[in-house]
């Protein structure tokens, strides 16, 4: 799809209404948007068109209402020059303007696109400057987002025949316009990888995928991968603890993006006699891997030494559990197709930094995705099995379904190495936080006010909502065990919230951190079954807060 801005309209040949569809598929369409107080968006641009829109409002009784639609498919007028440029004529309500948020424009952006996918190859919408730039960039998110298609698996696939779209609109948008369709390449790609079955998307096609980009974008960015032997070098037993009951090697891939400067990862070995790792013979060369204690931002007030490096970066940490059967503590069978979406976290943070190096920020970013596929057999990890993490701590693994924070917290350990201005790691990890918030707004929970501000305010700006939860000391007790340093589940009061709390063990004291449980919102159930591409939105729009503010 491609989309542009323009400052000219296509041309009318005809005042007559409501006739038949035009029988030429090579048409242009000109879609005028109309609020409920039927004032005409744009319309000092629309002079052209005037006389043809008060004719249609009025013989079609449009009242503005949102997502209300009536064509005029006439074509007459002279043949000769109507055969070389047809020209159809849309009207959408969009109701009232002033109380217009994310979801109205996502529906009138899919009202739009529905309406003409199969009629005409291009549409200008008529926008003028009715909508602010934040709101402009949602709306032409939602429109190229409403034109994604995964039908490659169909026998039969369908191509629409819409394939330009031209947006009326002031051009100091087209930088909002340019960062719409970054975010947009990236949006496409998570829902890719997430779409594919589990019997193609497993960790080494997770790290085949981010190998792809860093070949696409050699300047911008550096992939690393470990497998399990490494893993196991750095004591990543939780990790290892999943991954061991499939035949499927587990994967921690690395992406490191360089937008802004060069950075490398700050480690010491003074932390291996702490780790539980075994490290010999060629691994040995593994130990300058382990983290080391970020400087703690909450340092003296009196002090000169500067605590943030301002080239330090963003950390996201991706949930990749590319299919979760529940291990030995099996999921019931229904739905269980959909446990392919569990690698969901991990999709979105592959999808940000394909954005990113669309973007081409000039901001630091390290994108881990921690995949590992969670399945029942003879190798498997079993309820009550004890592990040690790589910060030295034990866990008591009570479920083997509550395996993503498992992963989790190994890679939380290791990305510190980077000494991080701040860890955001994204998970579908808890049925407990679609209970909670459904499907409209991820949870999000964090140790630090500022990252939860700003994640806020990125939510607010992209219209990809979040919800702040809870992370009081009290939820900590329910994941005490008798015979470790924790257990792996906390009950069943508060489970999105425990699960945080066991994240939240794994992070050193000091380091700014927020965990995003997307449960409810990396994809929709039923007939209807797909990956949404949230929160890329979110994650772009506060990496780009991050760079403008840096």
């Amino acid at each position: 799809m491609n989309i542009k801005l323009t400052q000219t309209l296509p041309k009318t040949h005809t005042q007559k209404i409501l006739k038949k569809e035009a029988k030429s598929k090579d048409a242009a369409c000109l879609v005028v948007l109309i609020d409920d107080k039927k004032n005409i968006l744009a319309e000092a641009q629309l002079s052209d068109y005037q006389s043809r829109i008060a004719q249609l409002m009025e013989v079609s009784h449009f009242n503005g209402k949102a997502c209300e639609t009536v064509a005029d498919y006439a074509l007459a007028g002279d043949k000769k020059t109507t055969k070389e440029n047809p020209v159809q004529l849309l009207l959408v309500g969009v109701g009232n303007l002033d109380k217009l948020g994310h979801s109205g424009l996502q529906k009138i952006a899919n009202t739009i696109y529905q309406s003409t996918q199969k009629r005409v190859n291009s549409i200008t919408v008529a926008l003028g400057d009715a909508l602010e730039e934040n709101h402009f960039s949602q709306f032409a998110l939602n429109l190229l987002a409403a034109s994604y298609r995964f039908d490659k698996y169909k026998s039969e696939q369908s191509t629409p025949v819409l394939t330009d779209i031209y947006l009326l609109a002031d051009q100091s948008l087209q930088a909002a316009l340019d960062f719409a369709q970054a975010v947009f390449a990236g949006q496409s790609l998570t829902r890719d990888v997430a779409n594919e079955p589990g019997n193609i998307c497993f960790p080494a096609y997770m790290a085949e995928q981010a190998e792809a980009l860093a070949k696409a974008y050699p300047d911008l960015l550096k992939v690393t991968v470990l497998g399990e032997d490494e893993m196991s070098a750095l004591g990543m037993n939780c990790f290892l603890a999943v991954a061991q009951g499939s035949a499927k090697e587990g994967k921690l891939v690395l992406l490191e993006y360089r937008g802004k400067s060069n950075f490398s990862a700050k480690a010491g070995a003074s932390k291996i006699a702490n780790s539980g790792a075994k490290v010999t013979g060629g691994l040995k060369a593994l130990a300058d891997k382990l983290p080391t204690k970020a400087a703690s931002k909450k340092s003296d007030k009196n002090s000169d030494v500067k605590t943030v490096n301002d080239d330090a970066p963003i950390v996201l940490v991706g949930k990749g559990v590319t299919f979760d059967s529940g291990g030995i503590s099996i999921k019931p069978g229904a739905a269980m197709d959909e446990m392919k979406f569990d690698m969901g976290g991990s999709a979105s943070v592959l999808g940000t930094i394909k954005a990113l190096c669309e973007a081409r920020l000039p901001i630091n970013v390290v994108g881990a995705l921690a995949c590992a596929e969670n399945m029942p057999s003879g190798d498997a990890t079993r309820p009550g099995d004890i592990v040690k993490a790589m910060n030295g701590k034990s866990v008591e693994i009570l479920n083997t379904d509550a395996e993503g924070r498992l992963v989790l917290a190994d890679t939380l350990c290791y990305v510190q190495r980077y000494q991080p201005k701040a860890i955001i790691d994204v998970a579908t990890l808890t049925g407990a936080c679609v209970v909670a918030l459904g499907h409209v707004r991820s949870a999000v929970f964090s140790n630090d006010e500022d990252v939860l501000f700003e994640l806020e305010n990125a939510s607010h700006l992209s219209g990809d909502l979040i919800w702040h939860m809870p992370l009081d000391d009290e939820y900590q007790a329910q994941l005490d065990s008798p015979i470790a340093d924790m257990q792996n589940i906390g009950g069943k009061g508060g489970g999105a919230i425990t699960a945080a709390c066991f994240l939240s063990r794994f992070v050193e004291e000091g380091q700014a951190w927020a965990h995003l449980d997307i449960a409810g919102t990396a994809w929709n159930s039923g007939k209807d079954k797909a990956a949404t591409g949230r929160p890329v939105p979110l994650f772009m729009q506060y990496l780009k807060n991050s760079a403008n503010n840096a």
